[in-house]
């Protein structure tokens, strides 16, 4: 994008020209923000060598040990992300060595490392530098939302846990953060401007908005953080930092699930027939009839009419999980010759599918193989082995699909959504998007929830990803 010039249009829509309206604010803002990292700039690497000369290691060891909560600590601090990024802050501005266990070393701060330095070797200094030490101080680590992104220039983002704003002045961030992502970090505010410190290596995604309120709810069930609830609770807020970046660094295989909502379990029983394939098909056609249609296919006869193969399709009325839909299909049972083959998708299909044919059949099938594959582990141990081949799955990029094909999947979404706003939703604490739309707490989980969900679309490639606007207006959200 070509940069506004002077003499053009301002961007922001007041008509005037570029130079007489936001050029001088931009140019305070930019001001402002290099002196703000040009004082982070000198201070932190100055705090280091202070505590390395004199402290020692030891001091730099029980402030890293005591990040990482003492848990799976990094043994190579060189190549660590967190060292350069979120432990810096950490290290000159909140550690204070804890004595409650044993006597601290001769000369160990019992304050943080910046005010320490401050107090006992500062005579005099850059009014800004002894500033901005005291403000990043107060300053602790918390979990911050995007809300609006100014490229290249600055970020307004929210701090989940005490609900404050702010108007960062980040350069690099802002060209690369979006609205909805999240951040671990801490805001500092001085010389009239706020910059973020420490921001974690790690773009937290939005699925993780929710569970961060949760956290916060269980710290304080009654309202928001307040700025020294930050610190009272700063190791279970950085206890769910670290659990966060394990799950982003080592994600569990997803849960695989049916229609139903059962685990995915593909399931192959194979029966002996003690009976013809006529008289198999007839005791098992209630299990393929949904008001009064036969759901049977591939059927094949011989010459006097007498099925010799068929396959029948267990179909069932509506869905437990998706209230809008006519009927599930939970399965196929092919008859050829003197078999039974079943195919299922969940052990809970497969139970219920073994009691039916032993009631249909009884004596007249036997089972003489079964083959189950638990796809959630399968997956499990295809990523242990990193043998994981990308499938290509086909797009309407790929194939044209007829347009009435794409009106039907259209209408069906648009069902699909429609019922959505009056179905229980878990992250909205069991309540429907539409009760949730009436209270600031269910609010704030539900346009979280809608982040989510925007950032895992794929651009309108399916017809089933949401319309993020069209949901926000009828909820009221705006």
């Amino acid at each position: 994008m070509r940069a506004v010039g002077r003499n053009d249009s301002c961007p922001c829509g007041s008509g005037r020209k570029f130079k007489h309206c936001c050029l001088r604010s931009q140019d305070v803002e930019d001001n402002l923000r290099v002196r703000l990292r040009s004082a982070e700039g000198a201070l932190v690497p100055v705090l280091f060598s202070y505590a390395a000369h004199e402290f020692g290691r030891e001091y730099f060891d029980e402030a890293w040990d005591e990040f990482f909560l003492w848990n799976d600590v990094p043994d190579d601090i060189a190549n660590s992300k967190e060292c350069g990024t979120t432990f810096d802050p950490f290290f000159v501005f909140d550690f204070v060595p804890d004595a409650a266990e044993e006597p601290l070393p001769d000369g160990w701060p019992t304050e943080p490392l910046a005010l320490h330095f401050l107090h006992y070797e500062v005579e005099s200094g850059p009014e800004l530098h002894r500033e901005f030490i005291e403000r990043a101080c107060k300053s602790p680590a918390s979990f911050f939302v995007v809300e609006a992104v100014f490229a290249g220039r600055a970020l307004d983002i929210k701090d989940i846990l005490t609900g404050r704003r702010f108007h960062v002045l980040e350069q690099s961030a802002s060209r690369t953060l979006h609205v909805g992502d999240l951040l671990f970090t801490r805001v500092v505010t001085a010389g009239g401007g706020s910059i973020m410190i420490g921001a974690c290596p790690w773009v937290i995604p939005a699925s993780w908005h929710i569970p961060i309120i949760d956290t916060r709810e269980r710290l304080r069930p009654k309202g928001l953080l307040s700025r020294e609830d930050l610190f009272d609770f700063d190791f279970e807020i950085r206890q769910a930092y670290h659990e966060i970046v394990e799950a982003l660094l080592h994600p569990a295989p997803p849960v695989i699930q049916n229609t139903d909502g059962d685990p995915l379990e593909l399931t192959t029983l194979t029966y002996e027939l003690g009976i013809t394939v006529n008289e198999a098909v007839e005791r098992l056609m209630p299990l393929a009839t949904l008001r009064g249609e036969v759901h049977i296919a591939d059927d094949v006869r011989d010459a006097t009419g007498a099925l010799m193969a068929a396959a029948l399709t267990w179909i069932k009325a509506g869905n437990r999980k998706h209230k809008d839909w006519d009927n599930t299909t939970l399965g196929t049972l092919r008859l050829e010759g003197s078999r039974l083959v079943v195919e299922v998708n969940s052990a809970r299909r497969r139970r219920r599918i073994e009691k039916e044919i032993a009631k249909s059949l009884g004596s007249a099938a036997t089972l003489v193989d079964a083959t189950i594959t638990d796809m959630t582990e399968a997956l499990g141990r295809r990523r242990e082995r990193r043998a994981i081949t990308p499938l290509h799955l086909a797009t309407p990029a790929d194939s044209p699909r007829p347009p009435e094909f794409e009106a039907i999947e259209a209408e069906l979404a648009r069902k699909h959504w429609d019922a959505w706003l009056d179905t229980k939703v878990p992250a909205l604490g069991d309540r429907t998007p539409r009760q949730a739309a009436k209270t600031a707490s269910g609010r704030e989980r539900l346009e979280a929830l809608l982040a989510d969900y925007s950032q895992k679309s794929v651009s309108g490639r399916t017809a089933f990803e949401p319309d993020i606007g069209t949901l926000k207006r009828k909820l009221g959200l705006g």
